[in-house]
């Protein structure tokens, strides 16, 4: 962990950014990973965008023109997550742009480690898991789907991107168990 240089706490948590296309398993990632770290006494907070955007009522966050603002809000809590004496805060959500990089980023204290992760599968993998989950709304919907990917494939280059994994080809234990080496406790 990095110590803190603002006399907030004597420590600040990490942070491990789960980004990439809908459906490539961030979600179930973060959920091994969590289990993996709390097994070892770390205290562990996930804030999942996608919660933050669902507090929008009907439309919904996209459908209202919303969504930049609920990237912004889930920042501020992201940002005061990493005040707190957890040891781990896990972020996730497509940040793609260096708007939405920025708006994840900007409130965060200084000195802060954080681990840019890409989960990534291919739409043919995707499409399928999403459309399986009676959860999911918008995302089971091939054009929106395919529109999300292509989005995403636009941006990758952009992500700082410290480790990538194809959950094609990679379980999400497997996964979790490479971050949670990553992070020294593996």
């Amino acid at each position: 962990m990095t110590e803190a240089t603002s006399g907030e706490a004597d420590l600040i948590p990490e942070l491990v950014i789960l980004t990439g296309p809908i459906a490539a398993g961030k979600n179930t990632v973060a959920d091994r990973l969590t289990h993996l770290l709390t097994e070892r006494g770390h205290t562990v907070v996930v804030a999942d965008l996608d919660d933050v955007a669902a507090m929008v009522g009907p439309p919904g966050a996209g459908r209202a023109g919303l969504w930049f603002a609920a990237h912004e809000a889930h920042g501020a809590l992201v940002g005061q997550w990493m005040r707190t004496a957890v040891d781990y805060v896990i972020a996730i959500g497509p940040f793609g742009t260096a708007q939405e990089q920025a708006a994840l980023t900007r409130t965060l204290p200084d000195g802060v480690t954080m681990l840019w992760v890409v989960i990534d599968a291919p739409v043919s993998v995707t499409l399928p898991r999403a459309q399986a989950d009676p959860g999911r709304q918008l995302s089971r919907d091939a054009t929106f789907h395919h529109s999300a990917h292509q989005r995403f494939r636009k941006l990758l280059p952009a992500i700082p991107a410290d480790a990538t994994f194809d959950s094609q080809h990679l379980d999400p234990d497997q996964i979790a168990a490479a971050i949670a080496q990553t992070l020294g406790d593996g």
